[in-house]
């Protein structure tokens, strides 16, 4: 009790609101920069519905050019939803196709739009589960 009342007496509640005691021993949640495991971009792929294990960090290959109507996007954020989680543990009816599809990001490849390179994006895109992705030009 006395080491307790010690400990509560010293710790700042404002500067750190959670605390987690190990014996004597605080531990407050940090977050860290985690190393790159890549230096080129990368992609999440689906090798098999029924396990989240099944998803699999690699090296993406390069992007052709973007098809007539559509554009390359650097992904920079995707939306997971309950459908992409059914999808995955194979539970979605039929066949939904790949995993995720919201996003947002920017432009890296538009010559043949009316958008321009670094334009930000949003919208649904084929398989943006990696660094880049293609999207509908109709996007801007």
């Amino acid at each position: 009790v006395r080491l307790a009342t010690r400990v509560l007496s010293c710790w700042d509640a404002a500067a750190e609101p959670e605390v987690a005691w190990r014996g004597s021993r605080p531990q407050v949640p940090r977050l860290w920069n985690a190393p790159l495991l890549y230096a080129s971009p990368v992609r999440l792929q689906l090798y098999g519905r029924g396990a989240l294990d099944n998803l699999r960090l690699e090296p993406q290959p390069a992007l052709p050019p973007p098809p007539e109507g559509k554009v390359v996007v650097r992904v920079r954020a995707i939306g997971l939803n309950f459908r992409d989680v059914l999808n995955v543990l194979g539970e979605y009816p039929g066949d939904p196709g790949p995993p995720g599809a919201d996003f947002g990001g920017e432009v890296d490849d538009g010559a043949a739009s009316r958008l321009w390179v670094g334009e930000s994006v949003f919208g649904i895109g084929e398989s943006p589960l990696a660094c880049r992705a293609y999207a509908l030009a109709l996007l801007g």
